[in-house]
């Protein structure tokens, strides 16, 4: 499994079928899932648990990733 860390977010890039790991919770971890419509879905990690912060609404994961980082920005402060 891929990841990445921008702007202090780390972000997972799972390939289908593959589970998401339980991250440390020292940084901001969210998830980029692709699914079967070529879109992908934009996941985060809060207390214990991965939860969808977004239906497949994003075309590329270059804008979810752009949403991970606002985000996190937001529930952090």
């Amino acid at each position: 499994m891929d990841n990445m860390i921008i702007g202090g977010v780390r972000i997972y890039f799972p390939r289908p079928g593959e589970k998401l790991p339980i991250p440390s919770t020292d940084m901001r971890t969210f998830a980029i899932k692709d699914t079967t419509s070529e879109r992908c879905c934009l996941l985060g990690f809060w207390h214990g648990n991965w939860h969808v912060l977004s239906l497949p609404e994003y075309e590329n994961s270059g804008r979810a990733i752009m949403e991970a980082v606002k985000q996190a920005k937001v529930r952090w402060k």
